[in-house]
């Protein structure tokens, strides 16, 4: 991520996590002149803290958080660079939380990341994303995760959620030594959290419509009345495929691992099934008796050179093999 793109990204976060109204929040960029009387008085404040001098000239890209009390303003504040460099070295872990805890205390008191409370406290935030291991091997060196081949499931805290959006941190090795939780562990208990927050939902091939309810695509039993229905005989069918994601279309691609599901399309598909992933937020899911598999290499090699690399989950196609409950590469 760029320097620029970060600070958007930033301002953007906090913004969203900010749960008290009497909090201000302002990003002000280097040697922009801000005129507006809230904007003037926080830069005020900060210039008197950092150089002495009451000024309102920017000299460093700012993120800045401001309280009133009785009259008189608060100010906490960070230099964007400098959580920059703490992002790239370890991700929105190292950056968010403060800030949130600021937000939600209101600067007072020490700042303790939310991470170091007890596992009980944190589990349900915790959650699996699907990402591509050897694009993503250095950063997941101090990580926690299943690998499948190229395919890492990796451990995340959910940070920020609504409808449409979530912001998530990887968890790293450090964080979870304090819990003393064995990895397995978290990461069944995160899968768990993933599968109840974003169920798997089943789509034809040619469904693109992306406005759905949350009750289209059922194909799981106890998830609700199946209303997905595959044509054995129907050859076009067959050959579009089905769609596996989740009800969010967020790192969909997750599904696949959700216990039963592998079992359920080989049931609903009458036998075995290749599996291939144009990203990580999706798979597409073919019966092996309609042949498709050169097709699909193509298709998902292509789409892999045209899309944003960081949405690749692997060139690579699986096969489900019903008779032995397993997942091999084809």
């Amino acid at each position: 991520m760029t320097y620029e793109y970060f600070k958007r990204a930033l301002y953007h976060n906090v913004l969203r996590q900010r749960v008290r109204a009497d909090v201000c929040v302002r990003l002000f960029e280097c040697h922009v002149m801000y005129t507006d009387e809230e904007s003037v008085r926080m830069i005020k404040v900060v210039n008197l803290t950092t150089r002495g001098a009451s000024d309102v000239v920017v000299l460093d890209d700012m993120l800045c958080l401001a309280w009133e009390n009785g009259g008189l303003v608060s100010v906490k504040y960070w230099r964007v660079k400098r959580l920059y460099e703490r992002y790239r070295r370890g991700g929105w872990i190292h950056v968010l939380p403060e800030i949130v805890e600021k937000m939600e205390s209101g600067g007072n008191g020490e700042w303790r990341p939310k991470w170091r409370a007890s596992y009980e406290r944190c589990r349900r935030r915790q959650v699996l994303r699907p990402l591509n291991y050897y694009r993503n091997r250095e950063e997941l060196e101090d990580c926690i995760y299943w690998r499948f081949g190229d395919v890492a499931l990796v451990l995340y805290d959910l940070v920020f959620e609504t409808e449409e959006d979530c912001t998530t941190m990887k968890i790293y090795r450090e964080m979870a030594e304090e819990w003393g939780v064995e990895d397995d562990i978290l990461l069944n208990n995160a899968l768990f959290n993933t599968r109840v927050r974003m169920p798997p939902r089943l789509f034809h091939g040619n469904d693109i419509r992306f406005q759905r309810s949350q009750n289209d695509g059922i194909f799981m039993p106890g998830d609700g009345e199946i209303n997905v229905r595959i044509e054995e005989e129907n050859e076009q069918e067959g050959m579009r495929g089905y769609r596996l994601t989740t009800t969010r279309w967020i790192n969909g691609a997750i599904a696949l691992f959700y216990p039963y599901v592998k079992e359920q399309l080989a049931w609903m598909m009458k036998g075995d099934y290749y599996v291939g992933f144009p990203s990580i937020h999706e798979a597409v899911v073919h019966p092996v008796r309609h042949k498709v598999l050169s097709e699909m290499k193509a298709a998902i090699q292509h789409t892999n050179i045209v899309f944003d690399e960081r949405e690749m989950m692997t060139d690579r196609v699986y096969r489900y093999l019903s008779s032995r409950m397993e997942l091999v590469e084809v």
